[in-house]
Order: structure tokens, then sequence, then C-alpha cells
């Protein structure tokens, strides 16, 4: 294996790994090699690039902020998944102002839900500036920190030149954040948005807005978005996953108003329930939603779930056989 250099911008080099080797020898090597820890479950493996858009407003700031307290506070867990790999933590702010997140930081140790240990920090660097004009910056922060998480919040603020909606542009910041995932060995979150007009659609990693690239480059992607139900509850859900099996279920948390926490509500919830697709009343609406979710590959049994109706009746409804 081989170390290539990466210009990133002027003084600034990262080393990404090269390797040249039959697939014999890998499967000899990867004997050795152990399952990957977990900063937030499968959510979050170590030394991932995890994609992270959301609807706006939903508290994808707040829950970041959260997980890196979490890790760098040695917590066993976080919303009910694991934490097996501690250590300091990186929070790159492009959005808020340093006022904002002194409040909200404020506002989180005032209401920690568990104890924090003294062993690692959890460290904030707030720029206006482009994440390449600080670059120089942070390689001194990340040599000196060594974090296990770093979060990018947010991805179009920290390229602000840069048109995330070509693909060429975008694959070029994608190798940027590989670049550093492969130098820092941190897992990197950045945050990213949903498209409009896709409050009631089910998610999908087709729901974020620009480029796909971020979704193909990206070892993994998870989304936060509200639900119908309550305005304090949220709908957590994992998409695309190169680590471990992809699943269907989604998680439902709560904002407490009073911590601004995130709490566990109930693991494995119909998300179809919470984004309005189970609440259609007309049945030609029910219909035409039936054929759309058998469009994105459910079969019928997820279908009648989603629906809440019985699969007799989406059978009757598509007039097709499910084998």
């Amino acid at each position: 294996m081989k170390q290539r250099s990466q210009k990133l911008t002027e003084g600034v080099y990262y080393q990404t790994q090269t390797s040249y080797s039959s697939m014999k020898k890998l499967s000899e090597e990867g004997e050795y090699l152990n399952e990957p820890k977990m900063l937030f479950g499968p959510y979050v493996p170590e030394e991932g690039l995890i994609h992270f858009p959301s609807q706006r407003g939903v508290g994808k700031s707040w829950l970041c902020m959260q997980l890196c307290i979490a890790v760098a506070g040695e917590w066993d867990s976080f919303l009910g998944e694991q934490i097996n790999l501690h250590g300091n933590t990186l929070y790159i702010n492009h959005e808020l102002t340093a006022n904002t997140m002194r409040r909200r930081s404020k506002r989180l140790y005032q209401h920690l839900p568990h104890p924090v240990g003294d062993q690692f920090k959890a460290m904030v660097f707030t720029t206006r500036a482009g994440l390449e004009n600080e670059l120089i910056s942070l390689a001194g922060i990340v040599q000196k920190l060594q974090p296990r998480l770093i979060v990018l919040d947010n991805l179009r603020m920290a390229f602000t030149a840069s048109d995330t909606n070509n693909n060429k542009e975008t694959t070029r910041i994608m190798n940027m954040l590989l670049a550093f995932c492969d130098t820092s060995k941190a897992a990197l979150i950045f945050t990213d948005h949903f498209r409009k007009h896709s409050s009631g659609q089910l998610t999908d990693s087709d729901l974020q807005s620009g480029s796909g690239i971020k979704t193909d480059l990206a070892d993994g992607d998870f989304f936060l978005r509200r639900s119908c139900q309550d305005k304090n509850l949220r709908i957590l859900k994992r998409g695309k996953s190169r680590h471990f099996e992809e699943s269907e279920s989604a998680k439902l948390i709560r904002l407490n108003p009073q911590t601004l926490w995130f709490e566990l509500v109930e693991d494995d919830v119909n998300e179809a329930e919470h984004v309005g697709i189970s609440g259609l009343k007309e049945k030609d609406e029910q219909k035409d939603m039936a054929q759309t979710l058998r469009s994105q590959g459910k079969n019928i049994m997820e279908i009648a779930k989603i629906l809440g109706k019985g699969k007799s009746t989406i059978h009757r409804w598509l007039k097709i056989d499910d084998t």
C-alpha cells in the first residue's frame, strides 16, 4: 500500500491511500480486520464519510452537537444507538454565529441527560470563510486534536463558491472530503438539505438537494425530518450504508422543548404515519400512492403496511401478482 499526496489548496496536502493487490491477497489480509467500530450505531461507523441531508429547521445542528458531546463524553449510547468508540470531536460551524454556538452550548450543558467524562473534548471551529480557505488552520487543529468524529455544518455554506448542483464540482468537493477522512482517520458527517416539495414522500436518498454524487461517493447517509403528528416529534432514518445492512425501519425521536435535547420515543415506527402518506383520504390518491410505492420497489406487503390497507386490496388496486 502506498500513500499519495493530494493537493487541496495552496500549502495543504492530504495523504490518500492507493494499493495494488490480488483479490486473494486482499482476502487473506481481511482475515485480520475487525468490524468497524461505531460512533452512533450503524449510522456513523469509524472513519466513514456520512451524508446527513434533512428538512430545514428540524434540528440537525442540535443533533450533531449532541452527538459530538456524547462521543467525547464517553457515553455508551445515544438515542438507543451504541457508541463503542470515543475520543475528541470537532464541530466545524459554517452556519451559525459564534454567539449562537455559545448560547446553544450553554443550553445543552445545563441539561445534560448523562454525566460527561473529562478525558476528551468536544471542540467547535466557527468560520464564515469557505472550507478551502480554512484548510491550513483546520489541518493544524486536526493534527493536534486527533478527533474521532468531525461534523461539517453545512455543505453549502462550506462551499459557497461551488455549485453543488453540478456533478463535476460536487465530485471535486466529495474527493476533498474523502481525502480529509483518509488523513484525519476520523468519521466525518456533513449536513445538507432536502430538495423542495418533498414533505409528503417517504425518505430516500433522492430527496437530497443538488447532485446525487454526494450519495454515490459517501459511505452512508441518514435523514431527519418532521412528524405530522406533533411539532416536537422527528423521524430519524438510515439510508445507504457500505458497512452495515441497510434498514427500512425508522426511529421516532422527540425534541424536548425545555432542554433542547433529543430523546428516543420508539425504535421502529411506520414512517408513512408520520409523513402523512397513510392519512390520504381519497381512494384515487391512495391508488396513485400505491402505484408510486410499487415503482419504488416496495412489495405488496410493504405497501399494505404503509397505506394501512389489506394485502388483497393492494393486489386488486395494482392488478399484479406479487411473485
